[in-house]
């Protein structure tokens, strides 16, 4: 049994992992637990998300780590995985594309109950991301670039639901720092059991994603789409917990 701990450290792509010959257990999402693993072919990682797994090692030989985007291995995006006395052995060629394997999504995990008890009523925020139009550098929060962006206020133990509604023609992994909050749903799908993150992917072409913070730690803190492009545009706001 191996774990393997990935990062996607991209500006802008989002890479699909897997390891050709083994299936992969998905044991955590950015560092918070699920209740129990996932099994999967493989999981698509946004920029700044975290995944680790755990793969069964039960078929010696060489095999590929590799991303199945297209063009991807090309560039060089994949690495060899030998079983001890196999270095001899030839890998497999990595397959292209997706289809058939069943990828991991938000919904698939059982979150584990990690955040604080909410000590007020659930307030809701609704933030619409715009920008990118006929090739624009502008990055938008309901209308307005960072540093002009409106800041979530809230105090310690306000339970918030944000609503992100992408109006872009590009996917924004939004990241939260200083805290974590639940998934509840992705494009209109109601997650039963949300899992814990501080990253979620909204889809291009009207996505949307609902998360839900418990206020807990103090301070000022960035809520920003983390590729660099969409950031520096102003794609920035604040949450700011007193």
């Amino acid at each position: 049994m191996e774990r393997l701990r990935s990062v996607n450290v991209s500006a802008k792509h989002t890479h699909v992992l897997r390891l050709a010959g083994h299936r992969l257990r998905i044991t955590h999402t950015d560092g918070d637990a699920l209740q129990s693993p996932v099994e999967v072919d493989a999981v698509p990682i946004a920029p700044a998300e975290r995944y680790d797994a755990v793969v069964i090692a039960d078929r010696p030989g060489a095999w590929f780590l590799h991303c199945t985007q297209p063009g991807h291995v090309e560039a060089g995006e994949r690495m060899l995985v030998v079983y001890e006395n196999h270095a001899r052995a030839t890998p497999p060629e990595p397959e292209r594309g997706i289809t058939g394997l069943t990828l991991w999504e938000y919904g698939m995990g059982r979150g584990r109950s990690v955040l604080p008890v909410a000590t007020a009523d659930t307030r809701g925020v609704v933030l619409t991301l715009s920008g990118g139009m006929m090739g624009s550098d502008v990055w938008t929060i309901n209308g307005k670039r960072y540093p002009d962006t409106d800041p979530i206020r809230c105090q310690k133990g306000d339970r918030v639901q944000i609503t992100l509604r992408n109006n872009s023609m590009e996917a924004h992994p939004m990241h939260l720092h200083g805290q974590s909050f639940r998934v509840l749903s992705g494009n209109g799908v109601r997650y039963e059991q949300p899992i814990v993150k501080d990253v979620v992917d909204v889809d291009a072409h009207m996505g949307a994603a609902v998360v839900e913070l418990v206020a807990h730690n103090p301070g000022d803190w960035l809520f920003h789409c983390h590729k660099p492009m969409h950031m520096m545009g102003g794609m920035v706001s604040l949450v700011k917990v007193g």
